[in-house]
């Protein structure tokens, strides 16, 4: 870990580990590819698409993640960063779709994606602006 991730992890404390809980989490629903099939099978495809267009990103609600997701894959994140589920579903509903945009560049899916250094730069503009 370079220094600037030791200083951010510093700062952000519990948050860390709760960032860390969120991407570990999207990894195991197959990564970003598996986050995008939930919501396609789902019939939410607008509401993802727009997160990976250039556009402006559809908002989400909690009710509409628990039907991607399932009420379980919503109370492991949930116990996994020590939110309950109502305040994760919410964080989710927040922050997944910034997350997708910003790993999305130019409104393609990258063959590769790191999540971590996405979140981290997401993380790093929260915290020093």
């Amino acid at each position: 870990m370079g220094l600037f991730e030791q200083l951010i992890t510093m700062v952000a404390g519990d948050k860390m580990q709760q960032f860390q809980s969120v991407i570990g989490w999207i990894e195991k629903q197959g990564g970003l590819n598996g986050v995008i099939d939930k919501f396609n099978q789902q019939g939410l495809n607008d509401v993802i698409a727009s997160w990976i267009s250039e556009n402006a990103n559809l908002p989400i609600d909690v009710n509409q993640l628990v039907q991607v997701f399932g009420n379980l894959d919503i109370q492991e994140l949930a116990q996994n960063v020590g939110l309950d589920t109502q305040e994760t579903t919410e964080l989710v509903a927040k922050y997944l779709p910034k997350l997708v945009d910003k790993a999305t560049p130019n409104g393609v899916l990258p063959e590769e994606v790191n999540l971590g250094s996405v979140g981290m730069d997401m993380l790093k503009a929260k915290l020093f602006g």
